[in-house]
């Protein structure tokens, strides 16, 4: 379903075709219906400009000539590590992309406005949907059919075969049984880092919850992991948080590391949201750091595969892994996913908000097929609010 290109080096993902699949078929009420996902939301069609950026760039052309010969701070670069992998990385998606492009899987033209449409559009939907409180609620759909329904007044659509919590990841041990059941658990944590402290004062409605990593390393993954099975962990490019999975939350979880994935992420070109920095900065990609069982040797994930998509304009969207995962994991695999933001089909979710991106706001009705005898519902008996 997310898969529009695959070999041996990596995939790209349609996250925007994948939502779109998963909602074809949708019950609200007696109503069946299908959903579509806010497209807006990933018109990314140029690099992302900070505003001072857009200025400065503007100001440089009307720089007399002898200004512009001043000598400028050279930034240091990375250690020779460092530059070798964002080498490997750059090297590996130009020849994806070359493939990819030769197939028409990228637009040749797009009208390039620094992206407004879609940060207009996640500006909204975050204004829409916040809420400062804190509600402690589980649930699930355990229907073969995606349910549109309410909770607490507002609209949410529900994939089918979905469970979900609503809890602080402090109180997993307190709410599921930790009893080695899941083949696969991934988590986006909400890391510690100085960019989300300033926005949690100026836009709090973009803002979530930060966590320390001995925080991170407290959660009962060893418990709750099957002896074959697989952690994968979203990781910025940060090196203290990479040293803190390697030597700290890993060993705590009784977790060995087996590779390293990067997400790229691309404009409707094709070309990469930022330029490959080889200096301290920002890039155009986030890690993938994935892990087994101590000492389970059986597992075989190859390291270095690159996953590259066009990225949702709303924070932390990340991409679904259910496809690029299947290869590595059983017929039926039980996944959990761990800081949660939207709901995926078989999948149990936990998360403070789990719900963020069901949000019926984000999807339109655009056909009702037919009325539905008997329709099916959700099981609200167990959701507790």
């Amino acid at each position: 379903m997310s898969l529009i290109f695959s070999n041996s080096e990596g995939w790209i993902i349609s996250h925007l075709q994948y939502l779109n699949d998963i909602y074809k078929t949708a019950r609200d009420g007696s109503l069946q219906c299908r959903l579509m996902f806010n497209e807006t939301l990933f018109e990314i069609n140029s690099q992302y400009l900070r505003q001072n950026q857009i200025i400065r760039g503007n100001q440089q052309e009307e720089i007399p000539a002898q200004n512009k010969n001043r000598k400028r701070k050279r930034s240091k670069l990375l250690p020779d590590e460092d530059l070798k992998e964002i080498n490997y990385v750059k090297q590996i998606f130009d020849t994806i992309m070359s493939l990819a492009k030769t197939e028409g899987l990228f637009s040749s033209t797009v009208a390039t406005d620094n992206n407004e449409a879609a940060r207009l559009a996640s500006q909204k939907f975050y204004q829409e949907t916040f809420s400062n409180e804190d509600g402690n609620f589980y649930g699930c759909n355990d229907t073969d059919v995606a349910i549109i329904s309410s909770v607490e007044n507002k609209k949410y659509v529900f994939p089918e075969k979905c469970s979900f919590y609503c809890y602080d990841v402090r109180d997993i041990a307190k709410k599921m049984e930790l009893n080695n059941q899941y083949d696969f658990i991934l988590l986006d944590p909400p890391w510690w880092n100085k960019s989300i402290r300033r926005k949690k004062t100026k836009y709090l409605e973009a803002s979530y919850k930060m966590m320390y990593n001995d925080e991170l390393a407290k959660i009962p993954i060893g418990k709750l992991l099957s002896s074959n099975g697989i952690v994968a962990i979203w990781c910025t490019n940060a090196p203290s948080h990479l040293h803190s999975i390697f030597n700290d939350i890993f060993p705590s979880w009784g977790v060995t590391y087996k590779a390293k994935w990067y997400w790229i992420k691309v404009t409707q070109l094709g070309d990469p949201v930022c330029n490959f920095n080889l200096a301290l900065g920002k890039q155009p990609y986030e890690l993938l750091v994935l892990g087994s069982v101590v000492n389970n040797n059986e597992i075989n994930i190859p390291d270095g595969k690159l996953l590259i998509s066009v990225p949702s304009a709303v924070h932390s969207h990340k991409p679904p892994l259910t496809e690029v995962m299947r290869d590595y994991l059983p017929h039926e695999p039980k996944c959990l996913e761990i800081f949660a933001r939207y709901l995926l089909p078989k999948w149990t979710s936990w998360g403070l908000e789990v719900l963020k991106f069901q949000h019926l706001s984000l999807h339109t009705v655009i056909e009702e097929i037919n009325e539905v005898q008997n329709s099916n519902t959700m099981d609200v008996n167990k959701l507790n609010i």
